[in-house]
């Protein structure tokens, strides 16, 4: 069987050929770089990882996210590559900046959505998956308009690989450039008194199942309830930054932490399982890693699992967070059950934390 070649920057570097392949776009003030790579080169619509059709090499350094290097260790995949490449859709003059198959809000701000900001042409061919959000849509227009870039034509991607002809796909920034150009796109202004509680009722899982027998204290202690999903992510925006103490089960939302104010501006009740085994701790660490960084105050509240409706979710829904997840892991991991708090411990807690 063939194999891909993995070329490190360095190597890159040392070879003009290789250096062609790339542009590079800098922010001097924020001492952050892009390397945007164009030719002909494969991806698929998961990991989107090019592999480039003239000499099967792909670049880590540049597109390794979340480790998806290791699916090139996977013989399946590998045999499905070189089985069907010469078959697989193809898609030119494209600029792909991808988006998360499960349409995951996390996902999509952390790793996809920011690169939007590479863009040098004035117009482009815009490729996301399918599975995209109106709302994640509704952002990527704003980001555009604000830019002033045409959209020509939309390419929505489905599930599976693609080849791309002279087509270009920006590489994926480290998790600390993220936040530090966050703030620089959306810095947060004025006082943040607002006490807010970000409700999962309508979710598939990590639901507070019992949220009505406090939702009335809450209000009663100034917390206002509310569902991020009715809200437009720039509406997201505005609500976390003029947020003081905010109360959340783990979940998408607080991904908008990154939008927040800095130095203890904001403190954080984080609603999870008890406890949390080693195989989900770094899952659970990742909107308290936001915190961390920008030197917020950040807490965990543990509530017990409940079970999730997951024969609903897949019979009536068929979404494709569901599909990208699989049903077998739906059923038998933690992560995706819903939350009871002890009730009274719990409003306890939302006195004592409005007071502080």
């Amino acid at each position: 069987m063939k194999n891909i070649n993995f070329i490190s920057t360095s190597q890159i570097k040392e070879n003009k050929n290789l250096e062609k392949l790339f542009q590079y776009a800098f922010l001097k003030d924020l001492n952050i770089y892009c390397s945007i790579l164009n030719g002909n080169f494969y991806i698929d619509s998961h990991n989107y990882y090019p592999i480039m059709e003239r000499d099967l090499s792909t670049f880590p350094d540049q597109f390794d996210w979340q480790n998806k290097r290791e699916v090139f260790n996977n013989k399946d995949f590998k045999e499905n590559f070189f089985k069907n490449k010469k078959d697989y859709k193809e898609i030119s003059d494209a600029f792909i900046l991808g988006s998360s198959p499960g349409n995951n809000y996390y996902r999509n701000i952390w790793t996809f959505l920011i690169r939007l900001n590479f863009i040098s042409q004035k117009e482009i061919n815009l490729a996301i998956h399918r599975n995209t959000s109106n709302n994640v849509r509704n952002f990527i227009k704003f980001f555009l308009d604000e830019k002033k870039i045409k959209v020509n034509k939309y390419i929505y991607l489905d599930d599976g690989f693609y080849f791309c002809k002279n087509s270009q796909i920006p590489s994926f920034l480290k998790s600390i450039d993220v936040i530090k150009f966050y703030e620089y796109l959306f810095p947060s202004s004025g006082n943040n008194t607002e006490n807010i509680y970000i409700s999962r009722r309508n979710a598939k899982w990590r639901r507070v199942v019992n949220e009505t027998d406090f939702s009335s204290h809450l209000e009663k202690e100034g917390f206002e309830i509310l569902d991020f999903e009715n809200l437009s992510i720039l509406e997201q925006i505005k609500k976390i930054q003029k947020s003081k103490k905010i109360i959340s089960p783990h979940g998408s939302g607080l991904t908008n932490l990154l939008f927040g104010r800095n130095n203890s501006e904001i403190q954080v009740i984080e609603i999870v399982q008890n406890n949390i085994d080693k195989e989900l701790n770094k899952i659970y660490l990742k909107y308290k890693e936001i915190s961390e960084y920008k030197k917020n105050q950040h807490y965990f509240f543990g509530a017990d699992l409940a079970s999730n409706d997951l024969f609903r979710y897949i019979k009536t829904r068929n979404l494709a967070e569901g599909q990208h997840i699989g049903s077998k892991n739906i059923r038998r991991n933690p992560y995706f059950k819903n939350f009871i708090v002890q009730e009274k411990e719990f409003k306890k807690l939302i006195t004592n934390f409005h007071k502080r």
